[in-house]
């Protein structure tokens, strides 16, 4: 028991240590000037009120608000700001009492500024609504949700903190991504199931997933025509400087996203191999079972990340249908060719994730019990 404590306890304690100097790095990478021109404000009054519903019940239009400054060197000094209103994005309707970003530029005088509002300031609600969730978790699992939690924070400092830092430094995007999503694969899976057999089977089950992944991308990127230049995002990058390895954003992007879905497979055929082992000990015998249990978590996984996948392009899938357009211009889209390339090399090495992962549990968890047997 002591050395369960502490061999875990290090662990923590070491993981925590590394998120503190990735939050600082990261901090001290996206230190740059400017930043200070937008700065939160509180609405004081409403000055003049421009606005009226469309046709489709959206408000446009003009208000001119008198706005308290909470930050920035004129902290509680009441300015006024026009507040413009677009139909498509900028809609961001203010009154009495709400808080909102605003861009503000200084001039040489008091009186001499520029003043806009940017957004409604929906900091304070991001962190209610993520810090409900942990709780939920956190109630509803007990330990093991406060593990899920940690391993989520270690994600999300992974991404924002070190990766993007460094792939906007000059880094390699492939090499950066594949080599901390194995970084995220160990610590999240260590933190949830602990130092166990099964936990290195799922290990090693996701990383495969990870390579197999990379070869199905670039099978179908191929046979799809489909490079990372593709993608509309990417000239804005090149515009902005960051012409070096910027094809390669999609494949991390990608990535990125069905990393979850290959560790839950990975975790769930690992976990079903062990308790199965407890009854077959041979291994045709184990993976034979396990892929039983299989079929059905991959039926079920793989339909949820093409839903996914398909999901985020759904509005657009509705535009193209008001637009009424051809079966031969939409399937020849190179938007269409990236969702399929993005839902099936995902899901295809998810597929090859579960019978990996069962082969390596298998001979694993038979190797063990023939040893105890003998």
């Amino acid at each position: 028991m002591k050395l369960w404590i502490n061999k875990h306890t290090i662990f923590y304690f070491v993981v925590t240590l590394a998120m503190v100097g990735m939050i600082l790095f990261g901090l001290h990478s996206n230190s740059r000037a400017g930043n200070d021109y937008f700065i939160h404000g509180r609405v004081v009054e409403i000055v003049e009120d421009r606005t009226s519903l469309n046709e489709v019940g959206a408000r446009v239009g003009t208000q001119v608000l008198r706005v308290q400054l909470l930050a920035g060197a004129r902290r509680g000094d009441i300015v006024e700001a026009t507040n413009r209103l677009f139909p498509i994005e900028h809609a961001t309707y203010a009154q009495v009492g709400q808080r909102l970003l605003l861009f503000f530029e200084d001039g040489t005088t008091r009186y001499d500024y520029f003043a806009h509002v940017q957004s409604h300031e929906r900091s304070f609600g991001i962190y209610a609504v993520v810090l409900g969730f942990f709780t939920l978790l956190a109630l509803v699992f007990g330990k093991t949700g406060v593990k899920s939690v940690f391993s989520l924070v270690f994600t999300f400092v992974v991404i924002i903190f070190l990766l993007l830092p460094l792939i906007v430094g000059g880094g390699s995007p492939i090499f950066l991504t594949v080599s901390l999503s194995l970084c995220i694969i160990v610590v999240s899976l260590i933190s949830i199931m602990g130092f166990e057999k099964k936990t290195l089977v799922s290990i090693l089950g996701s990383a495969l997933g990870i390579l197999f992944y990379g070869l199905f991308y670039l099978l179908i990127s191929a046979v799809l025509r489909i490079s990372g230049f593709n993608v509309q995002e990417v000239d804005l990058l090149i515009v902005a400087g960051l012409g070096a390895g910027v094809s390669e954003l999609l494949f991390c992007a990608i990535l990125i996203a069905s990393l979850g879905a290959l560790m839950d497979v990975a975790v769930s055929l690992a976990s079903v191999t062990a308790e199965l082992s407890g009854k077959n000990t041979e291994f045709k015998e184990l993976f034979s079972s396990a892929m039983k249990i299989g079929r059905d978590i991959i039926g079920s996984s793989s339909s949820t990340l093409i839903l996914a996948f398909t999901g985020s392009f759904f509005i657009m899938l509705i535009l193209f249908n008001v637009h009424n357009t051809q079966y031969a211009v939409l399937i020849n889209r190179t938007d269409i060719a990236i969702e399929v390339l993005r839902a099936i090399s995902a899901s295809s090495a998810m597929v090859l994730c579960a019978p990996a992962t069962a082969f390596i549990g298998s001979h694993m968890f038979a190797s063990e019990n023939n040893k105890k047997r003998g």
